[in-house]
C-alpha cells in the first residue's frame, strides 16, 4: 500500500497545488479587483472569471495533446506547475484590472496542464483500476481546495484585504515547492529506475526487450475502447497506429461526456452563483450556513472520492456517472419543492461532484485509447471549466430576468437533460446507431 502511495506522489501532489491555487485566485480574485484595485464595474470582475475559464478550456485539450506525445508527462506537469506558481506570486504586482486579468490568463493557461497530464498518467499506469487511480488525484485536489479556501478566509480574517495578497503569494510558493518536490522525485526515479507496485503487470513491450521510460508513460495492458480494439501505448509517430488518427471528438464517449458536463455542471454552477442571495433574500435564511455547507461538502468529497473510484472500477464507471446525474436531478427537484433554507443548505452540501469525476474519468479510461488519454482528460477538464463560466453568467441572468426562484428550476431542467444524455448514450452496453459498424459495446 505504501509503495503504491509513493508511486502516485508525483502525479497527485500537483493536484493539491492546483486546488489551493484555484480556490485562492478564482475565489478571491473578483474581491481583490473590487477592493484593492478599485474596479467599479462588476462586469469586469465576472469577465475575468469567464476569460480564465475559456483559456482553461482551450489550454487543457492542448496540454493533453502534448502530453500524449512526450516521454515524461509528469516532468512537464512539474515544470508548468512551477511556472504557474511564479506567475501567481506576481499577481499583487498588477496595478490595474487589465494587468491582473492578463496575469490570470497566463496562470490559467499553465495550470490547465496539471489534470490532463497527471490523471492520464495514472489511468494508463494501472489500466485495471483507472477510476481508482484517477480518484487519488481528485481527492488530493479536494484537499487543495479546502486548504486554499479556508486558508485564504483565515488570512483575510486576520489581515483584512492584505490577506488576499498573502494568499496569492502563499499559493504561488506552495505550487513552486510541490513542483520542486515532484521534479526531485522524478529525477531520483530516473537515476534508480522506475518503481513497480507488487502485482502490477510489466509495461507493454517489456517481453520484447523494449525498455520503459522512467517517469514517463508506463505501458498499459489491453483495455477496451470505443473502437473495440485493445488500446496501445502512445504512438511515437502520431496517426500511424490504427484507430488513433482523427479528432478526439470522434470517440463517442468524449463527445457525450462533453454534452453531459455542459448540461449538468452548467446548471449546478448557475445555482451556486446565486446561492447566497437565494438563501438570504428569497428564503430569509442565514448566510453563515453557506460556509458550513461547502466545508462539509468538501470534507465528504475527500472521504468518498477513493471508495467511489474503486466502485467505478468494479461496478462500472458509466453506472457511477449516471448515478451522479440522477443525484443532481433529485437534489434540485427537492430544492424546488422544499423551499426551506436549512433543507437547501443540506441538499446543496451533498457531495455529488465526486460521482461525476469518478464516472467521467473511469469512462474515458475504458473507452479511449491510451495514446489519446491525456487529450480526452483535457477535454473533460476544460469542459468543466467552461461550464463553470457559462453557469455563473446564466445564474445571474436568470435571477435578474425572471427572479431567484427560477434559478433552481433552470438547474433542474439542465440536470434532467444531462441525465437523459447519460442514460441514452453512455450506460453500459449502449453504442450510438451511427457508430455500430466501428464501435463495440462494453460489458
Amino acid at each position: 500500500m505504501m509503495q503504491r502511495v509513493r508511486e502516485r506522489l508525483p502525479a497527485v501532489l500537483p493536484g493539491a497545488a492546483e486546488g489551493a491555487a484555484s480556490a485562492a485566485v478564482l475565489g478571491y480574485g473578483p474581491l481583490y479587483m473590487r477592493q484593492v484595485l478599485g474596479e467599479p464595474r462588476l462586469s469586469v470582475t465576472t469577465l475575468m472569471l469567464a476569460i480564465a475559464a475559456l483559456v482553461w478550456f482551450l489550454a487543457a485539450a492542448g496540454w493533453g495533446r502534448l502530453g500524449d506525445r512526450v516521454r515524461q508527462p509528469l516532468a512537464l506537469a512539474g515544470w508548468t506547475l512551477l511556472l504557474s506558481g511564479l506567475v501567481q506570486a506576481a499577481l499583487p504586482v498588477a496595478a490595474t484590472s487589465a494587468a491582473f486579468i492578463m496575469i490570470v490568463v497566463v496562470w490559467s493557461c499553465l495550470l490547465a496542464a496539471i489534470a490532463p497530464l497527471s490523471v492520464s498518467w495514472l489511468t494508463v499506469r494501472d489500466p485495471d483500476h483507472p477510476a481508482e487511480e484517477a480518484a487519488a488525484f481528485y481527492r488530493m485536489r479536494s484537499v487543495g481546495w479546502t486548504i486554499g479556501s479556508m486558508g485564504t478566509s483565515l488570512l483575510v480574517g486576520l489581515l483584512d484585504l492584505a490577506g488576499i495578497t498573502w494568499a496569492f503569494q502563499a499559493g504561488g510558493a506552495m505550487s513552486v515547492a510541490l513542483a520542486a518536490a515532484v521534479l526531485a522525485i522524478l529525477r531520483d526515479r530516473t537515476e534508480t529506475g522506475p518503481p513497480r507496485a507488487a502485482g502490477h503487470n510489466p509495461p507493454a513491450g517489456a517481453a520484447a526487450g523494449v525498455q520503459a521510460e522512467p517517469s514517463g508513460w508506463p505501458g498499459p495492458g489491453p483495455e477496451q475502447t470505443d473502437s473495440g480494439a485493445a488500446a496501445a501505448g502512445p504512438d511515437p509517430v502520431p496517426g500511424r497506429a490504427p484507430g488513433l488518427a482523427g479528432p478526439i471528438w470522434r470517440f463517442h464517449a468524449v463527445a457525450t461526456l462533453t454534452a453531459i458536463i455542459l448540461l449538468t455542471t452548467t446548471g449546478n454552477e448557475a445555482f451556486f452563483a446565486v446561492l447566497g442571495p437565494y438563501l438570504t433574500e428569497y428564503l430569509a435564511g442565514s448566510l453563515e450556513h453557506i460556509g458550513l455547507s461547502m466545508g462539509v461538502a468538501s470534507l465528504l468529497g475527500i472521504i468518498i472520492t477513493g471508495p467511489l473510484g474503486r466502485l467505478a472500477d468494479r461496478w462500472g464507471a458509466e453506472r457511477v456517472l449516471v448515478t451522479g446525474c440522477l443525484g443532481y436531478v433529485a437534489m434540485y427537484g427537492l430544492v424546488v419543492l422544499w423551499r426551506h433554507p436549512v433543507a437547501t443548505v443540506v441538499l446543496y452540501g451533498l457531495p455529488l461532484f465526486p460521482f461525476m469525476s469518478a464516472g467521467a474519468t473511469g469512462t474515458l479510461s475504458r473507452r479511449t485509447p491510451a495514446a489519446r488519454r491525456a487529450e480526452a482528460i483535457g477535454v473533460y477538464e476544460g469542459t468543466s471549466a467552461l461550464a463553470a463560466a457559462v453557469g455563473s453568467v446564466l445564474g445571474g441572468f436568470v435571477a435578474d430576468a425572471a427572479g431567484l426562484p427560477w434559478v433552481p428550476v433552470i438547474s433542474l431542467a439542465l440536470a434532467v437533460g444531462g441525465c437523459v444524455v447519460a442514460w441514452a448514450r453512455l450506460r453500459p452496453g449502449v453504442v450510438p446507431p451511427r457508430a455500430r459498424l466501428t464501435e463495440a459495446p462494453l460489458p
